[in-house]
Order: structure tokens, then sequence, then C-alpha cells
């Protein structure tokens, strides 16, 4: 669902692949008789299974069930088995969800004013994903409100860091998009989706409070190790609003109460030097990003105006932006509203357009920009509407909306397993948080009647509301 125009990437043999696979079942299975819900576990399944397809992206991007490939048969099937024996159909009418409702019904619209039933109907199911996801989330969290399966979810990562650990060791990089340098990830395709996965990761780990935290610690650690070795620039500058407010988090309540005030400035200025580090260690590497920041309108023009060092920025980012912007521009007044269709770039383009609103624009028009931008906003206020972990969601929330800028998780997979367990595990505080605890009526004292007096009367006391 995600493969098309994407070159074939290193890949382990089947000789590694089978035995690694067979070992990380192990701890899989644990983690599922652990979750405490079908839909913790269902979560958990979903994403490893995602996971483990990746490194098996030879086979998996072919065709194998009446023309899908096998990563869009994979997730079509996951999708309907969510919506058949997990989700509670009581669910699917949370406000919160409600314009993944909207974007997937623009999908549609789009794609029969366009002629392209077959091509929205193949994106629709993606929404259908993400909102599966979401809820599964949610209701995991419902059944365990302290979120002891969030620890249990970190397993699903197991497969991008062990067979990314294999790639270093024996020696199985992939020349990275920039093409100065090379990448690890782990014998997947493309680092761009491998690093998104991990991101989901760090998301996970963020959250998984009752993870012993020596194992939190480590996985963190590891994932962050994992973002850097994969290089996609995307990824690691949109992981550090979280990667910051995590860490302030971690150290502010280390300490004991009145002691977090002194922390919290101690741990500000201690984020502020990592920030003035990685500046200087990354200088060349977003050197260009600055470029295009300082004056954006130069480089956002017709595609034939570009020369050889403006396409040298970012990757040639604003040229990619460009070539779909003024294709976009010279359509129609109803694709300017409604789009050319969803994924109608394939085959036109060379390249995905790198950022989801320029997509979003070329593919379905002003409509689904503003239905994009909703559902963004939606669960960003979710997110200040939770009382528990309230910076940490919008960090998240931030990061995901950075990532969206210069790559597209709502067009990979990878992306929208990220989104919906952020959404679902927002959600769900937010509802945490307006729910108002039940105000008893305060004790009626009693009276002890005297003998003999008519008139004592002694109170009925009725069973408190629960």
């Amino acid at each position: 669902m995600n493969e098309g125009g994407l070159a074939y990437g290193p890949s382990f043999g089947l000789g590694v692949l089978i035995p690694v696979t067979l070992l990380l079942l192990v701890p899989l299975v644990i983690a599922v008789r652990r979750a405490g819900s079908l839909a913790a576990a269902f979560v958990i399944v979903a994403l490893w299974l995602r996971y483990i397809a990746g490194a098996y992206h030879l086979y998996m991007f072919k065709p194998l069930v009446a023309g899908f490939s096998g990563n869009a048969a994979l997730s079509i099937g996951l999708t309907l088995f969510g919506l058949a024996f997990v989700v509670r159909p009581a669910n699917f009418g949370i406000k919160w969800v409600m314009p993944i409702y909207l974007v997937a019904a623009l999908v549609l619209l789009s794609a029969a004013l366009n002629g392209d039933i077959a091509g929205g109907i193949n994106v629709a199911v993606k929404y259908a994903y993400l909102l599966v996801i979401t809820i599964s989330v949610f209701q995991a969290m419902r059944r365990d409100n302290a979120g002891r399966w969030i620890g249990w979810a970190m397993v699903a990562f197991l497969p991008l860091l062990v067979f990314q650990a294999l790639s270093v060791v024996l020696h199985l990089p992939k020349g990275s998009e920039d093409g100065d340098g090379l990448v690890w990830i782990g014998g997947y395709n493309h680092e761009g989706a491998f690093s998104v996965a991990l991101v989901a990761g760090f998301v996970v780990g963020c959250f998984a409070r009752s993870a012993p935290t020596w194992v939190r610690v480590l996985f963190l650690l590891a994932t962050l190790v994992g973002i850097q070795l994969a290089g996609y620039r995307t990824s690691i500058l949109a992981l550090t609003p979280l990667a910051l407010a995590t860490f302030l988090i971690g150290l502010t309540v280390s300490v004991r109460r009145d002691q977090r005030a002194l922390m919290a400035g101690a741990a500000v200025v201690g984020g502020l030097v990592i920030v003035s580090i990685a500046a200087i260690f990354y200088a060349d590497k977003f050197g260009d990003l600055a470029t295009f920041l300082s004056n954006p309108g130069h480089l956002i023009k017709p595609p034939r105006e570009f020369d050889y060092l403006d396409r040298q920025v970012m990757s040639a980012r604003p040229l990619i932006w460009s070539s779909y912007l003024y294709a976009w521009a010279d359509g129609s007044a109803a694709r300017h509203l409604f789009g050319f269709g969803p994924e109608s770039w394939e085959g036109l383009f060379k390249v995905y357009p790198h950022n989801t609103l320029v997509a979003t624009l070329y593919e379905l028009g002003v409509f689904g920009v503003v239905a994009m931008l909703l559902l963004w906003a939606v669960m960003f206020s979710a997110a200040l509407a939770a009382r528990t972990e309230r910076f940490k969601l919008i960090a998240a929330h931030f990061a995901f909306f950075l990532l969206n800028m210069a790559t597209m998780p709502f067009w990979q997979v990878e992306g929208l397993g990220l989104y919906g367990f952020l959404c679902g595990y927002t959600i769900y505080q937010a509802r945490a948080a307006a729910r108002k605890p039940v105000r008893r009526p305060p004790a009626v004292a009693t009276q002890r009647p005297v003998p003999g007096d008519p008139l004592a009367i002694t109170p009925t006391r009725f069973p408190t509301p629960r």
C-alpha cells in the first residue's frame, strides 16, 4: 500500500530472515499473553506484523492476492479483523475520530470524480486502518487505565532494532537518500518508512510508564540510536521536541515534589546545552534547512527555474513541492477543490510529494487540506484537554506535525500506526480528564428517637448513587 515508486533496498536472505523471525516470535507470544485485553493484543500484533513484513520487502512488495501486494493484503486483513472482532460498535461514534471519516469520504469522492474508484478504495483502507488502531488503543486503555500493556507493546518494535543491529554486524548498509553516505536500516527497503517506525517506537516508549525504568530507558536509547543510524533527517528533526519533553519530565519527576522547581530549571539548562551541541553536530546536515527557512519563497517557484544549486537544497524537496503545487495550480476549478484523485501522482512524478499537505492538495484539493488540518487540530485539542501527561502529548503531536512537513506518514502504514497509537492514547486521556467525579451528598446526621415522642423521626438513608 505504500511501496509504489520505490526501488528495492538491500535485504537479508531467507537464511537470516526466517530464523530471526522465529526467535522474535517468542517475546511476541509473551507480550500477547500478558497484554490484558483483545484490543491491546491486537495493537501489538498488528504493529509487529507490519515491521516484520518490512524486512521481507523483496517478497511482500510483489502481487500476492487479487493483484494486491503482500503488504497491502496484510494491511487489509488486519483492518478487517479489527473492524469485525476488536472495535466495539459504540466506539465508532467517538467525536474525536469524526475527522477521519471526513478525510476518508473526501478520498472516495475525489476518486469517483476522477474515475479511479479502485484507487480510492485502496487509500480509504489506510484510513480504516488508522481508525482501527486508534479505537483499539483507546479500548485497551479503558481496560487497563494504568497502561501496563504499553510496556509490552515495545516488543512490537524489536524486529526493527534486531534487524538493524544485524545490518551493522553483517555490514549490510544502504546508500542514503541524499547520496552522501551510508545508512543502516536492517535490510528494510527505505530509511523513510524505517525511521518513521522507530519514531513510533520512541512514542510508545515515552508513554510506557509502568514498564521497569531500566527497560524503558534502554528501549528509548536504542530507538534514538536507531534513528541516528537510519540517518533520515526528517525523523531526527521531528523527534527533537518529544525527546526533550521526555528528558525534562523524566528529570523533574525523579525528585521530591519540593525539589521539582529547582530540578526543572536545571533540566531546562541541560536541554539547552543538548540542543546547542546537537546544532553544532548537525550543522552540515541541516544547513540547507536554514537556507530554505530564511527565504522559502525563493525556492517555491516553477520547476523549470531551479538551477543546480537550488536542486541540492533539502534533498531537492523544494523542487518536488513546487512540481506538485504548480501542477495543481494548472488544473481545473473542480480539481482545485477536490484534487486529481488519491495517489494520482504515481506514474506522473518520479517521487512522492514528501509533504502531507502538498500531497493532500494535489490529490484531494482545498477541501482535502482543510479536512487534514481539521483532523490534526482536533487531535491536538484532545492533547490540550488531557490532564495526565499533557506536556508530552502536545510534544508528540507537534513532532508528528513536523514529520508531515518533509515526509508523508499518512502514505506509509508505519506512519498510520504511529498516529493511530498517539490518537488513541490522546483520546483516552482527554476523555478521562472530562469525566467528572460523582459528588456524594453530605452525610445526614442521625438523631436517636426519644422514647414515647411521636414527633421524633429517624432519617431514611438512601443508597449512594454510583
